[in-house]
């Protein structure tokens, strides 16, 4: 494998399917930010996402996984597009459970010590990736890397496995929202993934 994926095409590509936008929003996490990555805009375009995902395949090849797992809903995607550029390997989805963690549904199911790389599109404070984690270790699994589109973290990460990202944007801020500065300054807060 040959990615032709590098950063400046990758925010050529961002902008080009609308994935990357500008103003007032409300993250996954809860908190607040100027900036929003809407990945499914990107994934919804294959020859888009295909240089994304040969481009992550190649950086989770080493970890030799088995299986790519991706957290339901905007990890699916991008899972199964990775997994695609690694032969021989698996993909499967984790969903929230009742609890709110992460569970496999659907009669997925991991062999015992079965290598698993679990892929995401977007990563902020990494708390669904953790969930996906948990999740894979419940199931026997053994998680053996993290790959992501885009990493947005900005302070450590709440796992511990090899970390691969293909864009890097930790000067982004994001915000608990009683000290979000654009809500002190009554900027309207979007909900992009409604």
């Amino acid at each position: 494998m040959t990615s032709t994926w590098n950063t400046e095409r990758g925010w050529e590509s961002l902008k080009r399917s609308g994935a990357h936008l500008e103003g007032h929003f409300l993250l996954t996490t809860g908190r607040h930010s100027n900036q929003f990555f809407l990945l499914a805009r990107l994934t919804e375009h294959p020859d888009l996402l295909e240089p994304w995902a040969e481009a992550l395949a190649e950086r989770l090849k080493p970890y030799q996984p088995h299986a790519v797992v991706g957290p339901a809903v905007g990890g699916i995607i991008p899972a199964y597009a990775v997994a695609h550029h690694l032969p021989g390997t698996r993909v499967l989805f984790a969903e929230k459970s009742e609890d709110g963690g992460m569970k496999f549904k659907r009669g997925f199911r991991l062999m015992p010590g079965e290598r698993v790389a679990v892929v995401e599109d977007a990563v902020t404070t990494g708390s669904s990736v953790a969930k996906v984690i948990d999740a894979v270790r419940d199931a026997g699994g053994v998680p053996v890397a993290v790959g992501a589109l885009v990493d947005r973290s900005q302070s450590p990460l709440l796992f511990h496995e090899p970390f691969e990202a293909l864009l890097r944007v930790a000067n982004i801020p994001n915000w608990d929202p009683a000290a979000c500065p654009l809500c002190a300054q009554g900027v309207a807060l979007s909900r992009p993934k409604s």
